[in-house]
């Protein structure tokens, strides 16, 4: 056999067990111990597709009322599982806990309008919400109060799905205040030919309705600047996490933002965190060439981790509960 077969079967062996990694983040057994976490199928008719759904929650025999419903959003090309460390503890606390899997590459791939993320994720929390009450044989969970928390992309999905509505139209403007090479997220080619997109078929495509969350948590949001963030007197109140060497979210535009506006009750700087810590430790050896597997500095995520979860659980249950 030669060298150079032995060495591609070694490289598709690492980009299999890659793709299979990423797909199955590390779980601690303790994590979701004593909790009830089911899945289920959400239809999107709209994008003809099938999403996966997860709910954390206290079992049954739990004679403790839940306090309310959180709807998790989850960063770019994540799925449901991605933040449950975040969903075990806040089910731990009471909380009914669900989370879709947005399947964003699918529906970039798919080359339609409706199914681009920075559209189609509203409509998908819309469908969990819809799906959690229809799932609800006791018929219990429509009389609690909606909570949201977004990571990323799903910060900027939490905020458009309740009382910011988006604003695609300022992307071409901004991006032309930047200097070239800055804001990679907002300023990217491809990603400006699927605002052009999104914007040209705008008045066709059907329009979510809102979802009444009482209170939104959300760590690292992107696009703020693509976001209506004008103080409203229904504006829901923020938790706003964000990590002081944030690769891709500026620190400088998320202090500005939650000394801007009354709404934003509590603003969490992480010290020493970059954009990926919020997201489970890496197995090896994804830890050693991942871009979300790396921090700017070498930190332990789990212990910043398990403070932040702390934090939204007193904001949900001082914002939320109350309602």
């Amino acid at each position: 056999m030669s060298i150079f077969l032995i060495s591609t079967i070694v490289v598709l062996s690492i980009i299999v067990l890659t793709i299979f990694l990423l797909q199955r983040p590390p779980l601690d057994p303790a994590l979701e111990k004593g909790l009830q976490v089911s899945t289920f199928m959400v239809e999107d008719t709209t994008g003809q597709t099938q999403l996966e759904a997860k709910v954390w929650q206290l079992p049954p025999e739990n004679e403790t009322q839940p306090k309310g419903v959180i709807l998790v959003s989850h960063g770019f090309s994540a799925t449901a599982g991605t933040m449950r460390v975040y969903a075990a503890q806040l089910a731990r606390a009471g909380y009914v806990v669900a989370a879709v899997t947005h399947d964003d590459l699918k529906g970039l791939r798919s080359g339609l309008v409706e199914n681009d993320p920075m559209i189609a994720r509203q409509r998908h929390l819309q469908l969990l919400l819809e799906q959690l009450y229809a799932n609800d044989a006791q018929n219990t969970l429509r009389a609690l109060p909606v909570g949201m928390l977004g990571y990323s992309l799903g910060g900027y999905t939490a905020l458009t799905s309740t009382a910011f509505p988006a604003q695609l139209d300022k992307q071409a403007a901004f991006c032309e205040t930047q200097p070239r090479g800055e804001n990679i997220l907002l300023c990217n080619p491809r990603f400006g030919q699927r605002i052009q997109a999104i914007l040209s078929q705008e008045s066709t495509a059907s329009t979510p309705s809102l979802i009444p969350a009482f209170a939104i948590a959300v760590f690292a949001p992107a696009y703020t600047q693509l976001i209506d963030m004008t103080d409203q007197e229904n504006a829901p109140p923020i938790f706003l996490a964000n990590g002081q060497l944030d690769e891709y979210i500026s620190p400088t535009d998320m202090e500005s933002l939650a000394q801007s506006h009354r709404y934003i009750k509590t603003h969490k700087e992480l010290e020493d965190a970059g954009h990926y810590v919020y997201l489970p430790s890496c197995p090896w050896p994804l830890s050693i060439f991942m871009e979300n597997c790396k921090d700017p500095k070498p930190i332990e995520r789990a212990p910043k981790q398990t403070a932040l979860a702390n934090d939204v659980i007193a904001f949900f249950d001082e914002n939320l509960v109350t309602q």
